[in-house]
């Protein structure tokens, strides 16, 4: 009822944004000298950082080295006569009432004669909103991390056009790992996109954290579990071989006073989690097998096992979840849906757990459900009042592009029909010159799920490539197709690191492989700037890399195709938007040959 409410609320924001839209004059240039961005006197870093975004972008794009200046709202006769852009709470601005509708990183783009307010429900928020900004009126988009992967308008002019501009995420705590860009030269390209947004820690085999042996385990150590007749004490919090024992009175007693600890030394923290360790084990003691047997005799050709495990776990964590809503009522508890807990429980969860699952959306789930049963994903919906998601993403371990920003796409959709917000994590580690902009593609469908990832592609193509656009366009369209007829049709599953099937083709797939080649150089032959030609230039050499190692896995005894793909893999290992993991390639090339002298 209360997620209910607030999409009515948001709805009831975005047609008051709407009609105010219908009020707008004719759009605003936002020239140099003319226009001045303005921050609080009391502005913190959030807002500092968003203004100097804004400067540094707007002169970038106006081709000028000065303009834009950042002003204190101490002093009103700075800016007479010129357009502000007012960033955060300024005394330009009045605060704007539809920010407290919004979640936290929402925020609000709106015009009232020459001041143009940017501003978000966090500070936070606001810098989203000067990205925002940036994006609608100034055609900046930051697709890949560099200056090389920023778009600048092609008509080297700003201009706000008049509408207002509602905005809030439907993944309102969402993380990517893998992501180191300084080497690239830009620092802070994954918090532009919405990538470091996360509310709280990890969500993530996190059992140490909770359950500290060195502190516990000589007092309580029934918390640990027992393994072939043994207790198992965790040597420290790098050790993953071990879960606690969910069926003790002391595991729950000490999950509450641990939390307890957490939050009062993290008040701003939305989130606990109580998630179990990497592994598949689960304590043999009396009381779990007991529970154990008890599943195996209502179902003994079932799944038994897993049924009873997920059972313990669920409902450990409706315990502690009922006694956490009396606690800290506005907090949240995150449970993991993985290894011997993923499967679905057979009651209601409490509506401050968020069930973290291991979908890989690259992949249908196994089995797929027969008529009339429930997707696995349906079968968590209604088991669970938030469900989120722990995604795959990789980049490294894979040498072949691996775009699949349909399937996010169709997974985000279904889930939004149904919820009003998710938590989402990916694991990225990326290989740029492979999967291009798939990440920032991914980051803006986190941010509405609605939006269109082949419309999101094609805007890229168009501002990266210019006369290139169209055969770049088709050459990540194909690249898609490529995936899934490698992964769902030729098969088997392209796995993480597993060289040996990664690059199995079929007379089908190769002729993808072969429409992909030839689309690059229609791409290499149009491009026309220096610009356009490198980015051309990295794809095509990295995808010639894949070609290279499709060839060797048809021909693993040829010489010349061994020695062409160690050639490739040298010259790409010298471009930092090529490889995660530069020792990757010849891993692989090792792993493909089968014929002499190895090199």
């Amino acid at each position: 009822m209360i997620r209910h409410l607030k999409s009515l609320l948001f709805a009831a924001v975005l047609a008051w944004a709407g009609a105010s839209d219908r009020l707008r004059a004719d759009p605003l240039p936002l020239l140099p000298a003319n226009t001045v961005v303005v921050i609080g006197k009391n502005a913190d870093k959030n807002e500092h950082d968003a203004a100097a975004m804004l400067q540094t972008w707007l002169r970038k794009a106006s081709t000028s080295t000065t303009g834009f200046d950042i002003k204190s709202d101490g002093n009103a006769v700075d800016w007479k006569d010129k357009t502000a852009l007012a960033v955060g709470h300024t005394s330009l601005t009045s605060p704007d009432p539809r920010l407290a509708e919004l979640n936290d990183d929402g925020f609000v783009i709106h015009g009232n004669g020459p001041v143009i307010s940017i501003a978000g429900h966090t500070s936070n928020a606001t810098y989203y909103a000067a990205v925002s900004f940036l994006d609608r009126y100034a055609g900046v988009r930051f697709y890949m991390p560099g200056e090389l992967w920023t778009s600048l308008p092609a008509n080297h002019e700003a201009a706000f056009d008049g509408n207002d501009f509602v905005s809030q995420p439907f993944v309102v705590s969402g993380f990517i790992t893998g992501i180191s860009t300084r080497a690239l030269g830009d620092d802070d390209w994954e918090r532009r996109i919405g990538g470091l947004r996360r509310k709280g820690g990890t969500h993530q085999h996190d059992l140490w954290t909770i359950f500290p042996a060195d502190k516990l385990a000589a007092t309580q150590p029934e918390i640990y579990p027992i393994y072939n007749g043994q207790r198992y004490i965790p040597k420290d919090a790098s050790d993953q071989g071990w879960q606690a024992d969910f069926t003790e009175p002391a595991t729950l007693e000490t999950a509450k006073e641990s939390i307890t600890d957490y939050f009062q030394a993290n008040p701003a923290a939305e989130y606990i989690a109580v998630s179990i360790n990497d592994n598949y084990r689960w304590s043999e003691s009396e009381k779990n097998q007991q529970i154990i047997d008890e599943f195996k005799a209502k179902d003994p050709k079932g799944d038994y096992k897993l049924e009873a495990t997920s059972d313990i776990y669920w409902r450990f964590m409706n315990q502690l979840a009922a006694w956490l809503a009396e606690k800290f009522p506005s907090k949240m508890l995150v449970g993991l849906a993985y290894g011997p807990t993923r499967g679905v429980p057979a009651f209601k969860l409490a509506g401050n757990i968020v069930a973290f699952a291991v979908l890989h959306v690259a992949e249908p789930p196994e089995p797929m459900p027969a008529p009339g049963q429930l997707s696995f994903l349906d079968q968590w919906l209604a088991a669970a009042a938030h469900f989120s998601n722990h995604d795959w993403y990789e980049g490294d371990g894979y040498l072949l592009p691996r775009i699949y920003s349909d399937l996010w796409s169709q997974f985000l959709r279904s889930l939004s029909a149904r919820e009003s917000s998710a938590y989402m994590h990916a694991e990225a580690y990326p290989n740029w010159g492979f999967d291009g902009p798939k990440i920032y593609v991914m980051a803006k469908m986190w941010w509405n799920p609605q939006a269109d990832p082949r419309a999101l592609t094609r805007q890229f193509c168009a501002d990266m490539f210019g006369p290139a656009a169209q055969p770049m366009d088709a050459y990540f369209l194909e690249l898609e197709a490529l995936w899934m007829q490698l992964d769902y049709v030729d098969g088997p599953r392209r796995k993480l690191n597993l060289w040996s099937n990664q690059f199995v083709t079929t007379p089908v797939s190769r002729a993808m492989i072969q429409r992909c080649h030839d689309l690059l150089a229609q791409a290499g032959n149009l491009a026309q700037t220096d610009d356009q030609k490198k980015r051309v230039a990295l794809f095509a050499q990295c995808f010639a890399f894949s070609e290279s190692l499709f060839a060797l896995a048809e021909k693993p005894a040829d010489e010349g195709l061994y020695t062409h793909a160690v050639a490739l893999a040298d010259e790409l290992s010298k471009n930092k938007w090529a490889f995660y993991n530069p020792a990757k390639p010849l891993q692989a090339i090792q792993a493909l040959y089968k014929g002499p002298a190895k090199k």
